[in-house]
């Protein structure tokens, strides 16, 4: 089977190799190839701890995402879900994850093909900046914002 390479103009490159690790290999996704080169203060893919959450949102403003209304009860934020969100470009997102979620984050645990499309399309919404919210980052290589 032939791979395509994918090409984007929207995700930064640390954003394009976080959304193309998000799918199984097996599924035989081609590498994604990012044509946004554009810098600013707070690029690429990061973590944020739960009590840094609020100093994060009043820094860059992100979109705050969640995959469904019972996903990030303990926060007070302007959430969208994922799916409402297809389509949407935004310089930033914030992610509050599922349990998967933060199994794949912490562990590299794969994700349903439910799971992984909608954070794909969460993940893929950002220009510059994704972050997640997670309490610990396990062994995940993603390095923590801290205010």
């Amino acid at each position: 089977m032939i791979v395509k390479s994918n090409t984007t103009w929207r995700c930064r490159p640390e954003i394009a190799a976080f959304s193309d690790s998000i799918f199984d290999a097996g599924w035989n996704f081609g590498k994604t190839e990012s044509k946004n080169h554009t810098a600013t203060d707070h690029d690429g893919v990061f973590l944020v701890s739960p009590e840094h959450v609020t100093a994060y949102v009043g820094r860059f403003r992100p979109q705050c995402l969640r995959y469904s209304a019972n996903s990030g009860k303990g926060y007070e934020l302007d959430f969208m879900n994922f799916k409402v969100a297809k389509g949407l470009t935004r310089e930033r997102v914030l992610i509050v994850p599922t349990e998967p979620i933060k199994g794949f984050v912490k562990k590299g645990a794969a994700l349903e093909a439910s799971s992984a499309s909608s954070l794909y399309v969460a993940v893929t919404r950002a220009t510059q900046s994704v972050s997640i919210v997670i309490d610990a980052a396990g062994n995940s290589q993603i390095p923590y914002w801290v205010p």
